[in-house]
């Protein structure tokens, strides 16, 4: 088996016209400065690894449903819209 084909079966494959939700960075950084805490903090109050946390915040990975609602838990952020963002894709693209 070829190392892509291994790839796409680890994860769900892409499908076209499908929405990404993307970490807002910058409002990441505003509340962990107001909370007084690092990424670091961040990553280990939601179970997850400091590279792997810096990889959402620099736009590397998209965070799952479960990411997104323990970051939300962690840093007492209610809204969804004020942490992340939503992809849409143009239905224009072929």
């Amino acid at each position: 088996m070829r190392s892509r084909d291994a790839n796409q079966m680890k994860g769900h494959p892409r499908r076209a016209g499908r929405t990404v939700v993307r970490l807002d960075a910058a409002a990441l950084w505003r509340r962990l400065n107001l909370l007084n805490r690092s990424q670091n903090w961040l990553a280990k109050e939601t179970g997850i690894s400091p590279s792997y946390l810096s990889k959402l915040v620099n736009e590397g990975r998209a965070p799952s449903g479960r990411i997104r609602r323990r970051m939300q838990r962690a840093l007492g952020v209610e809204n969804f819209h004020d942490l992340f963002e939503q992809e849409v894709p143009d239905d224009d693209q072929s």
